[in-house]
């Protein structure tokens, strides 16, 4: 049964038709024998029954056979004379009305079973898609043309429900870059704005003594190279935000070894140690070093300014990609994953005054844009703060085939 309910749409039709035909065909030959016997009782009424009778005894069950003769119509009651024309019609057309008969029957049992539902569910589907309802499933589980069709509809059903949810998460993560910028770019320009009141109210009555002018100069200038800064992280961000993956062959001691380099002058800089591990069989993954190294810098530079003594980094080959694994010995997270990895998250006013909480977000973002993941958590002695980044093979590679 379930192979026949799994049949092609053609395949189905055509077992269709010839059990309405077959049907059909039995159902005629069943009707005109059934009308001859009727028409034959309805003649036995106007023939000498006794003469019919008396020839019948007397019949030689080899040579010949008695039947009853046709009766005229004119000799025959209207009722009796019209029956005996159907049951001609029925006799001589029987067959061919019943297999027509069983023809349209097939058809539309063939529509009720193999048609009704499933147009319903892509109508359905269609009607929900419309109105931007994605939230349903198409439940046709034949696998003939139409539960292809049906099972291509879902697909794309749930193609784009990921799409919706990529589009929202890109519009949220605008809005909160756009608050990340006005965010710090607010404070230096406080700061600025102060100075220049405060120069503009007491230079003109020479009340300002050299020492705290240039105090104020300083801090302003500060406050400049800090905007520089930013504007230079933002520009580096879009570039490689806008910028499509470039996934080359890579190998877990080539990326280690460029990590150890970033780590090595960052450590030098933040007075911490620095440690770097790589574990794997030396399998090639397609990923996009850039992306990583962005990373790595992002994340071993918040560990530096967290950590005691020192920063230990991990990067480990994976069945399908990459982690890199960053471990400090500092006092770890007070606050919660999803707060550690939204933008502007500082640790206080003066760290806020140096560094600018987008690392972590960042991080993220480039983590998700290689279809991986960030992960934050607190180890005893130190935090722990995971990216995963997925091996993805560029369509103009051709995988390789076992040769016979």
């Amino acid at each position: 049964m379930e192979k026949v309910r799994n049949l092609s749409l053609r395949k189905s039709i055509l077992l269709y038709m010839a059990v309405g035909i077959l049907a059909g065909f039995l159902l005629g030959a069943i009707a005109g024998n059934e009308a001859g016997r009727i028409q034959e009782q309805i003649w036995w009424k106007y023939v000498d029954q006794d003469r019919y009778i008396e020839e019948f005894l007397k019949r030689d069950e080899e040579s010949f056979d008695v039947v009853i003769p046709r009766v005229s119509n004119s000799r025959m009651s209207d009722w009796d004379a019209r029956f005996s024309e159907w049951c001609d019609f029925l006799q001589t057309y029987g067959i061919l009305v019943m297999c027509a008969g069983g023809i349209i029957v097939s058809t539309m049992l063939f529509y009720q079973k193999k048609i009704r539902k499933p147009l319903g569910a892509l109508r359905m589907a269609a009607e929900k898609i419309a109105g931007n309802d994605l939230d349903f499933e198409i439940g046709y589980e034949n696998r003939d043309e139409l539960g292809e069709l049906c099972l291509e509809f879902d697909r794309m059903k749930n193609q784009l429900t990921q799409n919706n949810r990529k589009m929202w998460r890109m519009v949220e993560d605008e809005q909160v870059l756009r608050a990340a910028i006005a965010h710090d770019i607010r404070t230096p320009l406080t700061v600025l704005k102060g100075y220049q009141e405060m120069m503009l109210e007491f230079l003109p009555g020479e009340t300002l003594d050299r020492e705290t002018l240039l105090h104020m100069l300083c801090e302003s200038m500060g406050q400049i190279e800090r905007l520089e800064r930013f504007l230079e992280r933002m520009r580096a961000f879009s570039a490689l935000e806008q910028q499509p993956l470039s996934c080359q062959p890579q190998t877990v001691e080539k990326l280690s070894e460029e990590i150890q380099k970033v780590g090595e002058i960052l450590s030098r800089e933040a007075k911490r140690e620095f440690q770097i591990f790589a574990g794997g069989k030396g399998k090639t993954l397609f990923l996009d070093r850039d992306l990583i190294l962005e990373v790595a810098d992002n994340l071993i530079g918040n560990g530096l300014r967290f950590a005691k003594r020192q920063v230990i980094v991990c990067v480990l080959e994976e069945e399908s990609g990459l982690t890199l694994e960053v471990k400090d010995d500092g006092t770890g997270f007070d606050i919660s994953e999803e707060r550690a990895k939204q933008a502007f998250t500082t640790s206080g006013l003066r760290d806020d005054m140096k560094h600018f909480g987008l690392g972590m977000y960042i991080s993220e973002l480039y983590c998700k844009k290689h279809d991986g993941f960030l992960t934050v958590e607190n180890q005893s002695g130190g935090a722990c703060v995971r990216a995963y980044f997925r091996s993805i093979v560029p369509e103009s590679v051709v995988p390789e085939t076992e040769a016979f």
